[in-house]
């Protein structure tokens, strides 16, 4: 029933807004009615839950746009307002209805009181500037009469670390290794906002409008939003001042080809034509910088790389893509440019003695030949949009406007102004330039690195990323640097893309560095390839949702506690988010386990029933599920009687355009679901150039009705399509269908330009397929299912057809083996087959799941191969999860091991291995009947205090009558070492640092004092892994130099030492990664040295080295050049797992003899 009620009211506010707001021109002057002026402040009532809160030394107010509010003439909400003499605010304030006090009844009040539904105000009319000792601001927060009272400066709703705010989106993600802080955005779980404009910019009135400073100094400009826990309405009323999310073109939903290479115009055509060789679909081509001449800012083709350019734009449109070229203006126009004499002239400067026209956004006279002669030339030529890549700096010649801001609005105003014209909706491709650039998208992420942490946050960021509006981030899929990539990790990262705002590869020039997916080995490929295609499949729905985007401000990907505010797990849970209104995903950001090839993670399911996208299972919530993931899909979640309508297979964005699209109805009594679309290219949809469709579904007992409604509306070069698709999932064959009263025949497969109905065995499916001519709107259509024991459905509900294409996998298995399966393991009877041909009926009643486990144990002859489908079939799930108490003190490992599978008969144990702190054994037999109730381990760590790298290890077995599998659960805690002597840096320019010895590596001595940069006195200091609540304790640790000494150092050489402590003489590998080159020392002598720019990866070179029984001295010299800096080490065996029994000190060995003794102030490398 919630979600019921809240698709209705969600609907609702999309049609009324797409009827009365379909202006989007700025109005920042606010109805006399909604302004109450109290001395030297002012207050605007903008909705029941916004306030504006204005002050100016000489009581006047500012009432242009500004860079994040340009929209202030909203109807005026109910409000009352009265005079008091107490500016104290009483327990329970009064109700908005009672009636207001007339002013003069309070003879010689000085408090304004001003009163909406969510907002009491309370002003002091001293004609001081605001603060706590004149204003106070009470919001109501909860349902009834809950209220908080604050004041400023509002500390309560920020601090997203720790604090209440939910968080916002930063500038960029250049050199983010992992995860970086969150600023503040609009939510907050106070239930109100207080958002500071008063040292925003402001445009001035003109008709192409200008940006400029305020007019008044130490004005105040504050905006108050109360929302409670309505989150969505808070986005509304942030959307509603500070402007609407504008819609992208259909084509951006589409696959991006981006890498920074040197691409030549026969390359490019070559990479398309291995697109679609391959069958991977595609639309945009992203040209990086090379394409223009030599330099890091260009406007003019190089010719060694594109002789022809208009020929091959040609080619490109005719191929259906579209193309974007990347800009770094910052260098302004250099004569060697063609259209240098033009720019130069509008300048007023002779283009015969001038060298280079300096760039400068802020000049109206520059930017109008920015444009006119550097960029529409090469539109009109076939460029599509532009990637702004600004990189340098923040300053212009406007005191306060970041040029990244600033060349965002001018690039979406140029192609907006021109749209009449050219029928191109606005669309840039930039970073994110601070509050108010939600109204220019799309967003680029930056250079981010190629690792699991890097993945792991980018979901979490995308979706926080839409409360302050911002609903498309493009990222980097596979990582920008260094480039390589993992095959399993690149996988995971297109399948999150897949279901992000943008699909869009990338990487740098590293020759190493792969994205093309058909380049990886089969099973990735396929894997990424599927991903590929269910993001083409569900772009009519991506594309509906963009619209409820503007229309609504909710985004793509939305965070959790958008819908569920009241349940902590929506917070919690952080990597999920909801995809539109119908689907949810868990991406997988995890290596998977080596044993099964599948992920283990963990899913949380929020309220009501939810079906599994790929395997069908439906899980009510809310609960915490295990899942196992196999490489080839994703956690994928579908409401209950959830409408997703999509298209078919097609290798470009509007490839299907002609085609029927797909209604796809998932299990669930009822559904429904309004469908939209327009041209997908112009700012037609602003005026009502578009079509709605509504589409609904209820079941009653055995009977099925789906009703789809006739299209609302119209717009230009509509499709005519051939046909119709209804797709019920994860359902038994119909006994019969009909439409309107009409019994329609049966097929084995959809038959063009004939109306017919039939079962898909393999997605146990049923379908419906309407030839165009037997359109007649509303279709109702009547579909009867069979009499049934409830098996079936029982059958299907616990992943049925997840189950099916795991047997489809394991009967490949047994061929592959020779293994001849009896007659009466299938289901041979006509009958039986069909009740008619359900996973049930034909695939396990004869002889069961358990008969085909038994096929397997004794059949299957590679011993990995048998355990990874045994575990797979029995469902086998578990994790090590890391837990450290509130105050730091203690941690524990914590190991789950369950089944994924309801059986009574299943047995699970746990023994841990010696290797571990507390030897115990756990073991819960003979039974073990729900996921809910998993086989638990818990394992205390060594004190919290010790940065010692620790193995917790367990042998797990699980059982099914007479099968059984055995294996291990391993989990490395701190793996690395998490301790150094530092000493740098030194100064070391133009890259010579690695091969100029420095006083470390002549002399070692701790208490030596050295000459380092800038002539700056240096010594030996300690830096060690400082481990806070919270930390992931299963990550390694990386000496970033920017944390080390506080700022960005370059042109340098950085020395680290430890001593490090072996129990015998023993082969080791040194696992280390450098920013940039380095050089190693153990015991002394060199064994390692790489002289090299490159950026920091984990574990980049393994160096084989021999230990000596007791101490080891271990010196590194890691230079570095400009951008990021540091070095993480680990010491591991030959196979990669970390050898616990070595462990680093910071002090030298004192109590043992037979060891080279020395002090402090003695040791040599």
């Amino acid at each position: 029933m919630r979600h019921s009620h809240w698709f209705v009211v969600l609907v609702a506010i999309l049609f009324s807004s797409m009827e009365v707001r379909a202006d989007e021109s700025w109005n920042p002057i606010a109805d006399p009615g909604a302004v109450v002026v109290s001395g030297h402040a002012r207050f605007t009532v903008l909705t029941p839950g916004l306030v504006r809160i204005e002050w100016s030394p000489d009581g006047t107010f500012e009432d242009r746009a500004s860079q994040v509010v340009v929209n202030r003439r909203l109807p005026v909400p109910k409000f009352t307002k009265r005079m008091e003499r107490d500016l104290r605010v009483s327990t329970q304030p009064a109700a908005i209805n009672a009636p207001p006090h007339d002013a003069s009844t309070d003879e010689g009040g000085r408090v304004l009181v001003l009163r909406t539904d969510r907002i009491e105000i309370r002003h002091l009319q001293d004609g001081k500037p605001l603060t706590s000792s004149n204003l106070s601001v009470t919001a109501r927060i909860g349902p009834g009469e809950t209220w908080q009272l604050t004041a400023p400066p509002f500390p309560q709703c920020r601090n997203v670390d720790g604090g209440p705010n939910l968080g916002g989106t930063v500038r960029t993600l250049d050199g983010v290794s992992g995860s970086t802080p969150l600023p503040d955005g609009i939510l907050s779980r106070t239930g109100w906002y207080h958002l500071d404009d008063s040292n925003t910019l402001v445009f001035d009135d003109g008709p192409d409008p200008w940006i400029g400073p305020r007019r008044r100094d130490g004005a105040i400009d504050w905006y108050f939003f109360a929302y409670g826990a309505d989150y969505q309405q808070a986005l509304r009323d942030f959307t509603a001042v500070a402007g609407r999310i504008p819609l992208p073109p259909r084509f951006v939903f589409g696959a991006w080809w981006s890498r920074y290479w040197a691409y030549s115009d026969r390359e490019l055509t070559q990479l398309v034509n291995d697109f679609d060789k391959h069958d991977v679909p595609l639309d945009v081509l992203v040209i990086d910088m090379d394409w223009h001449l030599d330099g890091w800012t260009g406007y003019t083709w190089n010719p060694q790389y594109f002789p022809e350019p208009e020929k091959f734009l040609r080619w490109v449109k005719r191929r259906g893509l579209k193309t974007t070229l990347n800009l770094h203006p910052a260098e302004g126009v250099g004569k060697h440019e063609k259209a240098f004499p033009q720019v130069a002239q509008a300048m007023g400067l002779d283009p015969a003695t001038t060298d280079r026209v300096p760039f400068d956004c802020a000049s109206r006279e520059y930017m109008n030949a920015y444009f006119k002669f550097l960029h529409h030339p090469l539109e009109e030529m076939g460029i599509d949009f532009w990637w702004m890549d600004w990189q340098q700096g923040q300053q212009t010649n406007i005191a306060g406007l970041d040029p990244l801001y600033w060349l965002n609005v001018l690039h979406w105003r140029d192609v907006k102004n021109r749209e009449p014209r050219t029928g191109r909706r606005p669309l840039i491709f930039s970073r994110w330039g601070g509050l108010g650039n939600h109204r220019y998208q799309i967003g680029f992420s930056g250079d981010t690195f190629c690792n699991w942490p890097s993945l792991a946050f980018q979901p979490y960021f995308t979706a926080t990323a839409g409360n302050v509006g911002y609903a498309y981030w493009s990222h980097d899929i596979g990582g920008h640097q260094p480039g390589k990539v993992d095959p399993e990790l690149y996988t995971r990262w297109v399948q999150w893309g897949a279901l992000s705002p943008i699909l869009r590869t990338h990487t740098t020039k590293n020759p190493e560095a792969e994205r093309r997916i058909w380049e990886f080995p089969t099973p990735y490929f396929e894997a990424m390839r599927a991903a590929f295609h269910l993001r083409y499949e569900l772009i009519p729905y991506i594309y509906t949702v963009a619209r409820q985007c503007y229309d609504t401000a909710l985004p793509l990907c939305r965070p959790l506690y958008y819908e569920w505010p009241e349940l902590e797990e929506a917070y919690t849970w952080k990597n999920q988010y909801l995809f539109g209104d119908q689907l949810m995903v868990a991406p997988v950001t995890q290596p998977a386990d080596p044993l099964t090839g599948c992920a283990m993670i963990e899913a949380w399911i929020p309220p009501g029933r939810w079906t599994n996208w790929f395997t069908g299972r439906t899980y009510d919530g809310p609960a915490v599920v295990p899942l196992v993931v196999p490489l080839d899909e994703i956690p994928l979640f579908v409401r209950d009687g959830g409408i997703v309508v999509t298209q078919k297979k097609s290798l470009r964005s509007h490839g299907a355009a002609d085609q029927p699209l797909v209604v796809n109805i998932f299990p669930g009594t009822a559904g429904e679901y309004t469908h939209y679309e327009d041209d997908g290219a112009s700012d037609g949809y602003l005026r009502g150039k578009y079509t709605t469709q509504r589409i609904q579904h209820t079941t009653a007992g055995r009977t099925k009705l789906c009703t789809v409604e006739a299209p609302l509306g119209n717009y230009p070069s509509m499709p005519n399509r051939t046909g119709l698709e209804i797709r019920w999932w994860d359902i038994e064959p119909f006994e019969k269908l009909a439409i309107d009263g009409r019994e329609i025949e049966r097929a084995d497969q959809p038959k063009p330009g004939k109306t017919c109905w039939g079962w898909d065995l393999a997605r146990t499916s049923g379908w419906l397929h309407v030839a165009a001519t037997d359109i007649h709107y509303p279709i109702q259509v009547r579909a009867t299912l069979p009499e049934d024991d409830g098996k079936v459905e029982a059958s299907l509900r616990a992943g049925g057809r997840g189950m099916a294409k795991l047997y489809r996998e394991v009967r490949a298995s047994l061929n592959k083996n020779n293994v001849v399966i009896p007659n009466e393991a299938l289901a041979t009877d006509p009958k039986s087959r069909a009740a008619a041909g359900t996973f049930y009926g034909t695939m396990l009643e004869p002889m069961g799941w358990q008969g085909w486990i038994e096929l397997v144990a004794d059949n299957v002859k590679d011993k990995a191969e048998r355990d990874r489908f045994l575990l797979r079939m029995l469902g086998a799930w578990h994790a090590i999860d890391v837990a450290r108490s509130p105050d730091g003190r203690r941690a524990e490992a914590i190991i789950k091991l369950q089944s994924t599978i309801k059986n009574p008969h299943l047995q699970l144990s746990l023994k841990q291995e010696p290797e571990s702190a507390m030897p115990r054994h756990f073991t819960r037999l003979p039974r073990f009947e729900s996921v809910g109730e998993p086989l638990i381990a818990r394992v205390p760590l060594e004190t919290a205090d010790s940065l010692a790298t620790q193995l917790v290890r367990f042998n797990a077995r699980v059982a099914w009558e007479d099968t059984e599998v055995t294996f291990e659960i391993a989990k490395t805690i701190l793996p690395s070492i998490n301790a150094w002597w530092l000493c740098g840096p030194f100064d070391a320019p133009g890259g010579t640092g690695l091969n100029q010895p420095f006083g470390p590596e002549e002399k070692f001595d701790l208490g030596a004092r050295y000459t380092g940069k800038a002539g700056r006195e240096i010594g030996w200091h300690q830096f060690l892994r400082k481990v806070k609540p919270g930390d992931d304790l299963t990550a390694e640790f990386f000496v970033d130099f920017d944390d080390v000494y506080g700022q960005r150092v370059h042109d340098c050489v950085v020395y680290g030492f430890t001593w490090i402590d072996a129990p015998q003489d023993m082969d080791a590998v040194l696992a280390l990664g450098t920013d940039d080159g380095c050089a190693i020392w153990l015991n002394g002598t060199e064994i390692h040295r790489i002289d090299i720019g490159r950026p920091y990866t984990s574990k980049q070179d393994r160096v084989p080295v021999k230990l000596k029984r007791g101490e080891n001295t271990l010196l590194i010299k890691v230079s570095q050049g400009g951008g990021d800096g540091g070095f993480g080490v680990h010491i591991e065996n030959a196979d990669g797992r970390a050898l616990t029994q070595v462990r680093p000190r910071l002090d030298p060995r004192t109590t043992n003899p037979a060891n080279d003794e020395r002090r402090p102030s003695e040791p040599r490398p």
